[in-house]
């Protein structure tokens, strides 16, 4: 079975090499590619961020990739960018495409699920990461762990913030889940021990899981009126860009802290920044942004009521270094005929049934 396994700069394409040995009942025949190289993360991040915006045509092909191609039976990358003109030139043995993430707009899926290719991701790859990062994000913020080692750095020993009148506990405080997925679900239980109450709002998720897992079920407004701290953990879609708007963080408790670690066009910046400015909220923490890397005269820089992190939570050792290995395992269940997890566009199955 001959694979092409296309690394970058966050996960090496030895790491899917690697992990294509589980394949060996297949024997695998492994071809690996680099995008961009694997030293260079800056350009990455650049190219990357174009590539989610504008699809996989918004960036040049990889260089090399249309030479590797041809003939493959899979194609395993993570962010390389897979367009039509990738997929024509692989030709029809192509069977596979599968990314180790779980964002997929860097894929083109319509041309895969129109020449009957099965795309695979790897939901919750990193949800164990963002979901870590989102508490610590809570804690950061209301307890002004940044700012008060920022002081330090400085040479402040700063003892009076912003919210220094109503500094809080989480115990007994009420949360509100924006998004119950891989993440929401993890955030609510993490969050179990800190004798906390939680809402959420997910039109998705049935609100036997909701109550099942122990939390409240509740529309956006409700959510965002009676929460003390708000996490945002849903998937962005052209329905719910900007979902959380003026109307939605003017119900806001004075007292109450907003979180994103989601995606940063699933909120009105514009409306964040004035209930900021006005110290209408007692705070927010951000690690997504409309642009990024933020720029240094953005207004939220100068606030002293947020806490900004360099989109940094869904990035740890275990979950770059597990992902081809999830991946690998689920294309190996659809090989042997068993249930995958991860099949983006399970339509193709069905092609040709009834």
């Amino acid at each position: 079975m001959k694979i092409v396994a296309v690394g970058d700069a966050m996960i090496p394409a030895r790491f899917i090499a690697s992990a294509c040995k589980l394949m060996k009942d297949f024997q695998p025949d492994v071809a690996t590619l680099s995008w961009l190289g694997e030293q260079d993360k800056v350009t990455l991040q650049e190219e990357r961020i174009k590539v989610e915006k504008g699809g996989p045509d918004a960036v040049p092909t990889p260089e090399g990739l249309m030479e590797v191609v041809p003939g493959v039976e899979m194609l395993f990358v993570h962010y390389c960018p897979v367009s039509q003109r990738v997929l024509d030139a692989a030709g029809p043995g192509l069977r596979v495409v599968g990314t180790c993430r779980a964002g997929c707009e860097h894929l083109d899926v319509a041309a895969a699920t129109e020449r009957g290719i099965v795309v695979f991701n790897v939901r919750g790859r990193n949800a164990g990461a963002v979901s870590d990062f989102a508490v610590g994000l809570m804690l950061a913020e209301c307890r002004n762990m940044a700012r008060s080692h920022l002081g330090i750095a400085r040479g402040a020993w700063r003892k009076d913030f912003i919210n220094s009148s109503h500094i809080p506990e989480l115990e007994g405080k009420t949360v509100g889940l924006v998004g119950f997925g891989w993440v929401g679900k993890l955030v609510c239980k993490k969050l179990s021990g800190f004798e906390v109450k939680v809402l959420v709002c997910d039109p998705y998720v049935s609100q036997d899981i909701v109550i099942g897992s122990g939390a409240r079920p509740a529309d956006l407004v409700t959510l965002m009126r009676e929460s003390d701290f708000v996490s945002v953990h849903a998937r962005l879609t052209p329905e719910n860009r900007g979902m959380i708007g003026a109307r939605e963080l003017s119900v806001m408790k004075p007292t109450a802290y907003f979180i994103n670690t989601a995606r940063a066009g699933l909120v009105d910046e514009g409306a964040l920044l004035e209930v900021l400015e006005k110290k209408a909220i007692a705070g927010a923490a951000l690690d997504v942004f409309h642009h990024e890397p933020i720029p240094a005269d953005h207004p939220l820089v100068r606030l002293d009521n947020v806490t900004l992190t360099s989109h940094l939570a869904g990035t740890t050792s275990e979950a770059l270094s597990r992902s081809p290995m999830l991946l690998v395992e689920d294309i190996l269940r659809y090989l042997r005929g068993q249930r995958a997890e991860f099949i983006v566009n399970p339509e193709v199955l069905h092609k040709g049934e009834g």
